[in-house]
C-alpha cells in the first residue's frame, strides 16, 4: 500500500514545530501519537494555545487530545480554516461601540457545549445577545440577534467593556486548567457590573467533599478542593458579595456537574474528561476496575449529569427570577456499572462479543480508582421547573447521540 503523503506548508510547519516546542521532543512524523511521544492534558493545553495565537484558528487542548497526531491535528486545523472562510463570505453581526440593544444579555462561553446550548435559548426566548469570543472564534457565534465582541477571559478590560455594555450577563466561559485566570477574569467583571441580572456557570465541584453522601444546596464548602473547584467558589463569593450593591441586579451561582448533549465539545469532554477512564477502556475492550456499592462506607458510587438544553434552561431562568444564591443543576445520577454497560453496547453495537466481552470484564473491588471516587447525588430544587426532562433528554438517549459521529 503505498504511503499517504505527510502534510505540507505552512500549518503543517506550525504544527510539527509546535509538537516539538511543547513536549521538548524531535520534529515528529505526520503519525507520530500524541500520548506515546509524552503528551498529557496540560500539555494538550499548552499545545492549542500555541497553535491557536500562531495561526488564529480555533482550537483547544480537547482537540489535541482527540486528534492526537500532527497529521490529524493538520486535516481539523484545515476544517477548521475552511468553516471561517465560508463564514466570511456571510456579513457577520458586530458589536456596536454604543447603543447595545435593550435587554441585551452579554453571553461568554458561546463557541463552547454549554455556551452553545445558552445562545440557543435566548435565541428562542427572543433576547438580544451580545456574545464574547476570540476573534478566531467569532464566526462561531455570528448570527440573527446576536452581536459579536471580541475578547478573551485573559483579557480584562475586553471583559469589563463589553459587561458595561450589557443589561444581563451570563458567564458561562472556564479555562478549565488556569484558575487564576478565570478569578481575575470575574474580578474584572464583578467590577463592571452596574445593572440587572448576573448568572454564573459554576460547578459542583465548589462543593469539595461534603461529609454526607446526599448534598443539600447551598451546603458548606468542605476540602478538600481542586484548584478547579476552589477556583469556581472563589468566583461565587465574588459575585455574590456584590450582588444588589450600586444598582447591580440579584446573582445567581448555577453549579452544574457533567454536561452531557449532541455537541463537539461536550463529546470531548465524554472522551477525554473525567468519564474518560471509563470511556477509552471500553472503546479499547480493556477490563473495567469499578468501584463496589459499599466501599469505604459509601452505598453507591457514580456521576451526576445534565442535559445541556436544561442547564441552558435553567440558566436562562435565572435571569427572570435569579436564585440569590446558589442551585444545583442536576438532571440525574447515573452508577459507573451502568454507563459502563451502556458505553459497551454503544461503542460495540456492531460487535456482540466485543460488547458482552467488556460488560463480562467488569470487576467491582473495593479499590477506587480517583476519578471514579464519586458518591455524592445533589439536590436541585430551586431550578427543578426548567430542568424537568424534555422527551429525548434522558440519559441513555443523549449518550447515543455522543457516541455518534458528529453531524449524524
Amino acid at each position: 500500500m503505498p504511503s499517504v503523503p505527510a502534510p505540507a506548508g505552512p500549518r503543517a510547519e506550525a504544527v510539527t514545530e509546535a509538537f516539538a516546542a511543547v513536549l521538548g521532543c524531535p520534529p515528529p512524523g505526520p503519525d507520530d501519537d500524541f500520548f506515546v511521544l509524552g503528551g498529557h492534558s496540560l500539555a494538550a493545553v499548552r499545545l492549542a494555545e500555541r497553535l491557536r495565537g500562531a495561526l488564529r484558528l480555533p482550537l483547544t487542548g480537547l482537540d489535541v487530545l482527540q486528534a492526537r497526531t500532527p497529521r490529524a491535528v493538520v486535516a481539523l486545523l484545515d476544517g477548521r480554516a475552511e468553516e471561517r472562510a465560508a463564514a466570511a463570505a456571510v456579513p457577520a453581526r458586530r458589536a456596536r461601540p454604543r447603543g447595545t440593544r435593550e435587554g441585551t444579555v452579554l453571553v461568554t462561553g458561546g463557541t463552547g457545549g454549554v455556551g452553545a446550548f445558552v445562545l440557543r435559548e435566548l435565541a428562542a426566548r427572543g433576547r438580544p445577545v451580545l456574545a464574547l469570543a476570540r476573534p478566531e472564534s467569532a464566526h462561531l457565534v455570528a448570527g440573527d440577534g446576536v452581536d459579536v465582541v471580541e475578547g478573551d477571559l485573559a483579557d480584562p478590560e475586553g471583559l469589563a467593556a463589553a459587561v458595561a455594555r450589557a443589561d444581563a450577563v451570563i458567564h458561562a466561559a472556564c479555562t478549565f486548567t488556569r484558575p487564576e485566570v478565570d478569578v481575575a477574569a470575574m474580578e474584572a467583571m464583578v467590577r463592571a457590573w452596574e445593572r440587572g441580572p448576573f448568572v454564573f456557570v459554576s460547578s459542583v465541584d465548589a462543593y469539595g467533599h461534603p461529609a454526607d453522601d446526599l448534598v443539600e444546596e447551598e451546603s458548606p464548602s468542605r476540602q478538600p478542593l481542586s484548584p478547579y473547584g476552589r477556583a469556581k467558589l472563589d468566583c461565587e463569593r465574588l459575585l455574590l458579595d456584590a450582588a444588589g450593591t450600586g444598582g447591580r441586579g440579584g446573582a445567581s451561582a448555577v453549579r452544574s456537574p457533567l454536561v452531557w448533549g449532541p455537541h463537539d465539545r461536550l463529546r470531548d469532554q465524554l472522551r477525554w474528561g473525567a468519564t474518560g477512564v471509563l470511556y477509552q477502556a471500553v472503546r479499547e475492550g480493556r477490563p473495567v476496575t469499578l468501584p463496589a456499592p459499599g466501599s469505604h462506607g459509601h452505598a453507591w458510587y457514580g456521576a451526576p449529569w445534565v442535559h445541556a438544553a436544561a442547564l441552558a434552561r435553567a440558566v436562562t431562568s435565572c435571569l427572570d427570577a435569579p436564585v440569590h444564591g446558589v442551585a444545583n443543576a442536576v438532571g440525574g445520577h447515573v452508577s459507573w456499572r451502568d454507563l459502563t454497560t451502556h458505553l459497551a453496547g454503544l461503542l460495540h453495537a456492531g460487535d456482540p462479543e466485543a460488547r458482552d466481552g467488556v460488560v463480562r470484564a467488569i470487576r467491582e473491588t473495593v479499590e477506587v480508582h480517583p476519578d471514579l471516587d464519586h458518591h455524592w447525588r445533589y439536590r436541585a430544587e430551586r431550578l427543578a421547573p426548567a430542568l424537568r426532562e424534555h422527551p429525548g433528554e434522558d440519559w441513555r438517549t443523549v449518550l447515543r447521540a455522543m457516541v455518534a459521529p458528529s453531524g449524524s
